[in-house]
């Protein structure tokens, strides 16, 4: 689902650059798979990466632990999680005027584009209801301590808080398999 959420915001925002400059290529685009080196963000390019995810606990049951309601019947299921998660879009274009060009179409897109739900963005998954974005600005300590967490020297960036993706456990599942010898069986309702 995660993955899901990332797509859909680097083609929303692709079709956006592409449409504001007039440009047919994608200027949007996750690292490479084969080198995530996270210093080797991609010239001339927008990158959305994930930096972060929290659990939403203002929303979360009161007793974690207790089964969720499912049509009027208590189950043993255990109740969805609620996460929001930190993406940050790292611009960098071998022109300055570029790199303060492309930040600020990011930053306009989700400014006018805060919320995708299922009528504005129609391939966003059915398991998502709606997201919210919400830029968050660092003080410039943790900026810092974010840049070198990614043991990468600092480039113009936006972060952005996506609100609200919602794991529920509704669907039985076994798994079972062995630990040292030790025969497993997890149920998971």
């Amino acid at each position: 689902m995660i993955n899901d959420v990332l797509v859909v915001l680097k083609d929303k925002l692709n079709d956006y650059c592409r449409l504001t400059t007039s440009s047919p290529e994608d200027k949007v685009m996750f690292p490479d798979g084969a080198n995530l080196d996270p210093d080797q963000f991609p010239v001339n390019s927008v990158t959305p990466i994930l930096v972060n995810f929290e659990e939403e606990k203002n929303m979360r049951a009161a007793n974690r632990f207790e089964g969720t309601v499912n049509k009027g019947i208590k189950t043993g299921g255990n109740p969805a999680i609620q996460l929001n998660l930190m993406v940050l879009f790292v611009v960098r274009f071998s022109d300055y005027e570029q790199t303060m060009k492309f930040l600020s179409l990011v930053i306009r897109f989700f400014q006018r584009n805060n919320v995708h739900d299922h009528h504005n963005t129609p391939n966003l998954s059915p398991g998502i209801d709606k997201l919210r974005m919400e830029l968050i600005t660092l003080p410039f300590n943790e900026r810092n301590e974010l840049w070198s967490s990614l043991k990468a020297p600092y480039q113009p960036s936006a972060l952005y808080k996506v609100s609200l993706l919602v794991f529920e456990d509704d669907q039985s599942m076994e798994v079972s398999g062995s630990v040292r010898g030790i025969q497993t069986n997890f149920v998971s309702q």
